[in-house]
């Protein structure tokens, strides 16, 4: 980790910004704590960050939406998740959006020797999330969707940007539709996936082959 000077950390709670800094006192690590994902948009050439921590709770556009803008501009810089949020379709949205590793907030204090792992070429991975992935890898892979249970082109447009952890608004923005227009597809996605959540539209979206990770 010694050739690493900058860490940006993306994170609007504050109260984390000392600790997180303290973390990395003594390490040679220059640390720029941002609130927002405007924030982090607006000063990443200001920064250039060697590193990129980001929480996915944040206050303006989600975390993984940022994921994705950011590994547009800086493809080559690796980012990790620090959060709260454990659940199955997070942690996958995450990694599909282009995190290489994902951290738990109960698991702070090794987020230093995180992003020692990250620059190197590593996948930091807090043990459950780890133990999630490995599943996923083991898991069988289910055959093709039959005819009647293939989305139309439009539902897979709206289970993209789901899975990308958009709300329904934001989809609809995208897509230059109303929200109600929206859940009527989501309705549609969930009878045809045999799913009642979007997080378990999304798993099944990828079981099917629909998504790709």
């Amino acid at each position: 980790m010694s050739a690493a000077r900058r860490v940006l950390v993306v994170e609007d709670d504050r109260r984390l910004w000392d600790p997180i800094s303290s973390l990395m006192s003594g390490r040679g690590i220059e640390v720029t704590c941002v609130k927002s994902s405007r924030a982090a948009l607006s000063r990443l050439d200001e920064v250039g960050p060697d590193v990129i921590v980001v929480d996915l709770g944040l206050p303006d556009l989600d975390g993984v939406e940022l994921i994705g803008l950011l590994r547009a501009r800086r493809p080559t810089v690796p980012i990790v998740v620090l959060t709260v949020a454990s659940s199955e379709a997070r942690i996958m949205a995450a990694l599909r959006a282009g995190a290489c590793g994902y951290l738990l907030k109960s698991d702070i204090g090794r987020l230093a020797v995180a992003i020692g792992e990250a620059f190197d070429g590593g996948a930091p991975l807090s043990p459950p999330v780890a133990q999630l992935v490995l599943a996923q890898i083991r898991a069988p892979r289910a055959p093709p969707p039959a005819p009647e249970t293939t989305l139309t082109p439009r539902e897979r447009e709206v289970i993209e940007h789901i899975a990308r952890g958009l709300t329904y608004e934001d989809v609809a923005g995208c897509l230059g539709v109303t929200v109600n227009t929206i859940r009527t597809h989501v309705r549609g996605i969930y009878d045809k996936l045999d799913a009642s959540t979007k997080a378990e539209a999304v798993m099944a979206a990828l079981r099917r082959g629909i998504l790709t990770s």
